[in-house]
Order: C-alpha cells, then structure tokens, then sequence
C-alpha cells in the first residue's frame, strides 16, 4: 500500500510533468482506467494526455499540499490559464491516481477583500 508521502511525492512529479510538457510521463503516475470529473476532459489515461498535449508545457506554481490518506489536494496558480485551482486526487494502494476533481477561477486583477488569491496572510 502506498504512503500519503508517497503519494505527495507521485502529485509533485505529476506537477513537474506538466511543467515539462511530457504527457508521456503521467502513464507513470496515472492509471489507464482513469476517472476525470473536469467536464472538460474524458475519463482515461489517454484522455488526460490528449488534453495536456494540446498546452504543451503548463506554468504553474504549488503553493499547498494537503494530504489524507489516499486523497491528495493541491492549491494552484495556473499561470498559462490566469487561474487559481485546486486539485484533488485519489490513489490506488499502487500508489497511481485513480480519480481526479478540481475548482478552476479566473484570476482577476483586484478583488473586493484586497487579499490575493494565493497568499497565507495569518
């Protein structure tokens, strides 16, 4: 059975992936039978890597992880979209991703607290 520290780990290289561009590479971390609830994108591996390829190499910056067990979530700023995200991604006992959802939003230029959409500010 994977760890949640294991499982971390997979996310990061996922994340570096992206940041590469290599669709390749999230045959490593991602099952076949994938399950996708972005309604953008199909359930499957090579679903996911049909939408990525599309990109090519995504700049995104990880400003959180957070973990529990077999779920793992991650706070985003997409800078190739302009979006804050959060990701969230179920495991296998393999220690490969089996499930995925996020939230996306549009980052705007100002927002009515002041406080911008990434930084812990207490």
């Amino acid at each position: 059975m994977a760890s949640t520290e294991s499982n971390k780990e997979t996310v990061a290289r996922l994340f570096d992936a992206f940041r590469a561009g290599d669709t390749q590479a999230f045959g490593e971390m991602i099952v076949d039978d994938y399950k996708q609830h972005n309604p953008m994108a199909g359930n499957g591996l090579q679903a996911v890597q049909s939408f990525f390829a599309q990109f090519g190499p995504v700049d995104v910056e990880v400003h959180r992880v957070i973990a529990e067990g077999d779920i793992i979530a991650v706070h985003a700023h997409y800078k190739t979209f302009n979006s804050a995200g959060v990701d969230i991604f179920r495991f296998n006992d393999d220690g490969k991703i089996i499930e995925h959802w996020d939230v996306l939003q549009e980052i705007p230029a100002t927002t009515a607290s002041g406080n911008d959409m990434f930084s812990q500010l207490t």
